[in-house]
């Protein structure tokens, strides 16, 4: 079996360092918004001139692309080790307002991962198969609850996304909008499960229009 290599006092060095750029980089974010992350004011304030900083990113997007990474795995790590109710119906309700107060209590991070506020940015492939596997285990949850399409997936995450979104545009720290996940989850699970009942009645035509049709 393989062991775990040990680490150096050069890469621990260098980790730490890496930390700081990180962390500098998200203060920036938290005070002026993710636009004015600029590689100088990083460099600046983690005592680094500019060249240096290029050993640990290679650009202002590579900047990004490891912010996006670290949140992503925030997400990841937060979400999927919660402390959820047997009821799958129930879990998805508890899931979905961690979700939102993980968007809602760091917006600079919800903008990062769930909108295209940095014009031109995109994930690297390596950092956004972290967002990849978080999605996963949420259609995996959805399903335990009943939710299989993939349109309804849609409609849970812009549900979900919305209200995380106008809370923090219209009433950052309160609870306006975030109050009423229960609300709108069961008017979304409920409309799931009279159109499946619908569906699946003897007298149901198949070719009927749909509320999925065009």
């Amino acid at each position: 079996m393989a062991t775990a290599k040990a680490e150096t006092p050069r890469s621990a060095r260098r980790r730490a360092r890496f930390a700081e750029v990180l962390a500098a980089a998200w203060d920036i974010a938290h005070e002026d918004g993710l636009g004015a992350v600029t590689l100088h004011e990083v460099a600046r304030r983690v005592g680094l001139r500019q060249p240096s900083l290029y050993a640990y990113v290679d650009s202002k997007s590579g900047l990004y692309d490891a912010m996006f990474a670290q949140a992503a795995q925030a997400l990841l790590d937060e979400i999927t080790t919660g402390d959820y109710a047997p009821d799958p119906r129930r879990a998805i309700v508890q899931i979905s307002r961690a979700i939102v107060e993980f968007s809602t209590v760091d917006p600079a991070r919800a903008q990062l991962l769930f909108q295209h506020t940095v014009p031109g940015f995109e994930p690297s492939p390596d950092s956004y198969a972290i967002a990849i596997r978080f999605m996963a285990w949420i259609v995996g949850r959805l399903a335990a609850a009943g939710v299989h399409d993939p349109a309804d997936v849609d409609i849970y995450t812009a549900l979900t996304g919305g209200l995380g979104s106008q809370q923090i545009a219209n009433d950052p720290g309160g609870d306006r909008w975030t109050r009423h996940i229960e609300t709108v989850l069961g008017m979304f699970l409920e409309h799931i499960d009279r159109r499946d009942h619908a569906e699946s009645s003897p007298n149901h035509d198949p070719t009927a229009p749909t509320e999925h049709s065009p």
